[in-house]
């Protein structure tokens, strides 16, 4: 996704002439080979060589086309994590509310008009298809003893730690890559390592959001060990295929991932389940994506409501910490 965005910002457009159909063929087998990938990085390919083409032919101005453009992302956002205001949390990103939001404030209205029709949208899809919540982890109320705050800490250090070992193993990875130099083969190497991964367990198949609701109910009896082999094979996985060739997103094996280890901490721990795991999803997820605000707008309604304020909290606060530790 970042690399449509970066393209476009160099180029000023998405390639798509014989590129589009490609683009297609190559998500389709990802996707149904089971690959530990999301679909929101091939969508964002596919959509801004659509949206180019269509400037093209309208003859749309540069500024025109990176508006349609990152609507187009903040759409497929919405839409694929089930989360309406992702737009919004993309648009307050890359916008300086203080120093810009006049000249910006269009762009913001269109975000928000779009996460509007995405709203009315989701609720129609609803009343169609009516289904679980992904994370069954809910708590009516939040007991705030004095217990909860060493615990959240770490729960933080937990999530810094996990996103920091997640961004190392994707530079391992891509290292692999550029030292052995063979794409064709890579890429069936990390073919066969998803197939022998399915084996031994299929939670490491698929980016995995739509198990989420099926993960959590039953793996708080699994062990300590299950669940901390869960979240880093996923992560070595994820990153083994991006940097092998297949074609694909992080954010939702990322998601999953950390949720894998927030579990594994939950299991430990006596304290409310749900709150240590969003806290440990909302920061690993934010040093992965690097976007406090989107991190937290995705995780809004994936985890009960009243946790939101401690996921923002955690968004804001490992955003700023990262930033330290990497000056």
């Amino acid at each position: 996704m970042h690399e449509t965005l970066s393209e476009f910002k160099q180029t000023g457009s998405v390639a798509y002439q014989q590129q589009v159909g490609k683009n297609i063929i190559a998500a389709l087998v990802v996707l149904a080979c089971g690959a530990s990938l999301g679909p929101e990085a091939a969508l964002s390919t596919i959509v801004g060589g659509l949206i180019t083409w269509l400037g093209d032919r309208l003859k749309l101005t540069a500024q025109q086309k990176e508006t349609f453009l990152t609507m187009g992302i903040g759409a497929i956002l919405a839409a694929i994590f089930h989360a309406p205001l992702a737009g919004v949390g993309e648009a307050i990103e890359t916008t300086s509310l203080r120093d810009h939001f006049k000249s910006h404030f269009n762009q913001v209205l269109l975000y928000i008009l779009t996460t509007a029709t995405g709203i009315l949208g989701f609720a129609l899809v609803n009343q169609l298809f009516p289904k679980e919540s992904p994370f069954t982890l809910h708590t009516p109320i939040i007991h705030w003893t004095l217990i909860v705050w060493p615990l959240l800490i770490l729960a933080l250090i937990v999530g810094l730690v996990f996103g920091n070992l997640f961004l190392k193993i994707e530079q391992w990875c891509q290292w692999l890559f550029d030292t052995i130099q063979r794409p064709v083969l890579l890429a069936m190497i990390a073919g066969v390592f998803l197939g022998a991964c399915g084996l031994l367990s299929p939670y490491l198949l698929f980016s995995r959001e739509h198990y989420l609701f099926t993960f959590t109910k039953s793996v708080l009896d699994q062990s300590f060990i299950y669940l901390l082999l869960i979240g880093l094979g996923k992560t070595v996985l994820t990153n083994l295929l991006f940097a092998f060739g297949w074609r694909g997103g992080k954010i939702f094996p990322a998601i999953f991932a950390s949720a894998a280890i927030g579990l594994s901490l939950a299991v430990v721990l006596p304290y409310t389940p749900g709150l240590l795991v969003a806290t440990v999803v909302a920061v690993s997820c934010t040093v992965i994506v690097a976007q406090p605000y989107v991190t937290a707008t995705l995780l809004l309604f994936l985890f009960p409501i009243q946790f939101f304020p401690v996921i923002l909290l955690a968004c804001l606060a490992s955003h700023r910490i990262q930033k330290m530790l990497i000056k």
